[in-house]
């Protein structure tokens, strides 16, 4: 899944992984957080009760939309997204790629 902190995007293969690596400072406020998963459905994470919602506003997100948000959120020095030939390559792929580079230190 692919998690926007308010401060900067991260990336957990597991809700285990996702609570180990994460407490309340890592969130810029208490409001809902938006977490794409690998299907790029839309979930809304709240901090407060570090629980994870269907509920949300954005219900799917697109292969671009995706790309779009690592690119514009990613950490200074981290690699762009660029896929070659995005029509062919399945949204998991994009989505699972995103996170690997999610999870570089």
């Amino acid at each position: 899944m692919i998690i926007d902190t308010g401060k900067d995007l991260a990336g957990a293969r597991t809700w285990a992984e996702c609570e180990s690596r994460f407490d309340m400072s890592a969130f810029s406020d208490n409001k809902a957080k938006p977490v794409i998963d690998v299907s790029a459905e839309g979930f809304a994470l709240h901090p407060d009760m570090m629980v994870i919602s269907p509920l949300t506003a954005k219900k799917r997100w697109t292969k671009r939309e995706i790309i779009e948000l690592y690119n514009r959120r990613k950490r200074l020095g981290a690699p762009a997204y660029e896929p070659k030939s995005l029509g062919n390559k399945r949204v998991e792929a994009v989505v699972s790629e995103i996170v690997d580079l999610l999870r570089r230190p």
